[in-house]
């Protein structure tokens, strides 16, 4: 028997439900491994505080009672329309708040200067290519680039 059919076994060991065959090796193990006996002196406290503990009974029509729920319909909960609504036009109204918020900050900003460029590009791509242009932007090539590409200088 290894460690972990030990701790699958501790209980039914305890309450005296292994067959006689199994118990033997159970306690064969025990005998060998000190982490097992720590582990049943454990399980044996904790099964003596459960058995220390009162008894209650419970009632006599118990089975009944659960019968008798069981077998009615259950009752749908009653859905409160006001509280539901309220959630549901919480959102629209904080995306307008948030709207107006933005529309009063803006008015309050100075006219910014109107960025021409986002309307035509053509002039920041020349300004572009020519910084192009002007980059190194690795060693010369090698004569082989020259004659693979059939560029030249």
């Amino acid at each position: 028997m290894n460690c972990k059919r030990f701790e699958q076994q501790i209980w039914a060991y305890l309450e005296g439900q292994l067959p006689s065959a199994q118990a033997q090796a159970f306690e064969a193990h025990l005998q060998a491994c000190p982490r097992c006996q720590r582990q049943i002196a454990a399980a044996q406290a904790t099964y003596r505080a459960l058995r220390a503990l009162p008894r209650h009974r419970a009632p006599e029509n118990l089975v009944a009672q659960v019968r008798h729920r069981m077998a009615q319909p259950s009752a749908r909960p009653r859905v409160d329309w006001a509280r539901v609504w309220r959630r549901v036009a919480l959102a629209p109204a904080l995306g307008l708040l948030t709207v107006a918020a933005w529309w009063g900050w803006q008015a309050q900003q100075p006219n910014a200067p109107i960025n021409t460029a986002a309307e035509d590009p053509t002039e920041s791509l020349v300004e572009l290519h020519e910084q192009l242009e002007v980059a190194d932007w690795s060693p010369s090539p090698t004569p082989s680039y020259f004659i693979s590409t059939g560029y030249t200088r």
